[in-house]
């Protein structure tokens, strides 16, 4: 089997404050400890979310971290790459829409991507890091999904407020479940009680 350059981590501090790594599925764990960022085409990457539809998803709502850090230490040798991206709102992606089947009154499925020039920019640090280990260098990296940000309004609806989260990063491959039922209004609550809020502004 071929060894990766950069195997895809999951790392449960890249879904913030806001999703507890309980909430992944299964099959979300599986799919990420098998990616490999230094082959997958950033412009195929796309994020389905299901929401009831009180819950504002925007831009920033998701969020790709790709991460590496080179082992060595000539400054001529030496990457450092820390980056999130934004995933932007896009609603340009049918199959996204057809995932989740005969939707509720009340739910609405919202589609994101990168932008053109997140991209090319992912591009960039995939090329830079295969010329490093292609000259010897050695380095550890990581990449993750995670959702930061999502507008409640006040008051909040009674009835329960769940997310659903897909991630596609293979046209071919298509979607797979990453995140299932997790409760906003519990995460809200949790936010309130450390002095933060999802709760709408004007």
């Amino acid at each position: 089997m071929k060894k990766s350059l950069l195997k895809g981590l999951l790392v449960c501090c890249l879904l913030t404050n806001l999703v507890a790594c309980s909430s992944m599925s299964f099959i979300g764990m599986y799919k990420m400890s098998q990616m490999d960022p230094m082959t997958m085409d950033p412009a195929q990457i796309s994020v389905a979310i299901k929401t009831d539809q009180a819950v504002e998803v925007k831009k920033g709502a998701a969020t790709i971290t790709f991460r590496y850090q080179s082992e060595d230490q000539s400054k001529d040798q030496s990457i450092n790459i820390d980056k999130v991206f934004e995933v932007v709102v896009d609603n340009q992606n049918k199959a996204a829409y057809e995932l989740f089947g005969k939707l509720k009154p009340t739910e609405v499925v919202t589609s994101l991507s990168l932008t053109a020039e997140d991209a090319q920019l992912f591009r960039g640090f995939q090329q830079q890091i295969a010329a490093h280990k292609a000259n010897g260098g050695k380095g550890t990296g990581s990449f993750g999904l995670g959702l930061t940000d999502f507008c409640l309004p006040e008051p909040m609806p009674k009835r329960d407020l769940l997310v659903d989260v897909y991630l596609q990063t293979d046209r071919q491959d298509g979607f797979f479940k990453f995140l299932s039922d997790v409760d906003i209004k519990e995460q809200a609550k949790a936010l309130e009680e450390k002095g933060n809020s999802l709760k709408c502004h004007s």
